[in-house]
């Protein structure tokens, strides 16, 4: 007896029913394109709720790794440098994380988030690699514990041995020399990717620069890099005007009091604001 596919896959639906599972087509994971949307993007979370979106997002109004608000394109110029003398790359990339962990090498969480210890107490008492946004759905010890062992993961499969957050974090010093030589190699290999094949994406999960958007009531939006650092550190150093990015969550500053770590108490709505508003300044 024939059995033609399209029984075989009812079959096969039917059986994953009964055992509780759901299955849908990854056309419904992909994300939705929207890089042509020149507009407020937070309309777009409106229209496509619950998905992730494409967005061709303006380079300057993007924060991620080395490129947070108090140090700005400090890599620039050394990128396109290293860019233009391939076998130099790391030398070059080495000396200035040198420069860069030497001199940013903030006390504590509360430093490193640029606010003040009268107003985020608890961020006091622990290190910079602990801090978390006022908007993060994570508590702060479940943040921790992800950091941790994306740290050791990341660190591991660059230098071949085992090495952990206590090491040094990629955002700032101060770092061991293998840690240092884990951010140069990283650098590396994507300023290499770009030099023979271009910035190149997918729709696979690490297929893009992952964001959240901040939007302020008066439409303005900024861009935080939450995937992806290392891409989008070399693509803005670069001089990169816009980047697609895939945006994960809208941040609406209105919302203030209903952000997780707000209503845990970790941070006050003030400490929170400013946090947000630092991302407006520059």
């Amino acid at each position: 007896m024939l059995i033609d596919s399209l029984s075989i896959k009812v079959w096969m639906l039917r059986k994953a029913e009964r055992a509780g599972l759901h299955i849908q087509s990854m056309k419904h994971f992909q994300p939705v394109d929207a890089r042509r949307h020149m507009s407020n993007p937070l309309e777009l979370n409106y229209l496509y709720p619950g998905r992730e979106l494409l967005l061709d997002a303006p380079m300057e109004w993007g924060f991620g790794l080395f490129n947070l608000s108090g140090h700005r394109r400090f890599l620039n110029d050394v990128m396109q440098e290293a860019f233009d003398n391939p076998g130099r790359e790391r030398d070059l990339l080495r000396e200035a994380l040198r420069v860069f962990y030497a001199d940013w090498q903030p006390a504590n969480a509360a430093e490193f988030l640029g606010v003040s210890s009268g107003q985020v107490g608890e961020l006091v008492d622990v290190p910079p690699w602990q801090a978390c946004s006022p908007w993060d759905s994570h508590n702060a010890v479940e943040k921790s514990v992800k950091r941790q062992r994306t740290e050791l993961r990341e660190n591991t499969r660059i230098l071949g041995k085992r090495l952990d957050i206590n090491a040094g974090w990629k955002f700032c010093g101060p770092v061991s020399e293998d840690k240092l030589e884990v951010e140069v190699e990283r650098l590396a290999r994507v300023l290499e990717s770009i030099r023979r094949q271009g910035i190149c994406r997918h729709d696979g999960t690490d297929g893009d620069i992952r964001a959240n958007v901040l939007t302020h009531s008066d439409g303005r939006w900024r861009w935080v890099v939450h995937g992806g650092q290392h891409r989008y550190a070399v693509i803005s150093a670069l001089g990169a005007l816009r980047a697609t990015i895939r945006v994960e969550r809208f941040i609406r500053r209105e919302d203030v009091a209903l952000w997780p770590t707000v209503t845990s108490g970790l941070f006050s709505q003030e400490a929170a604001l400013k946090i947000f508003d630092n991302y407006f300044a520059d």
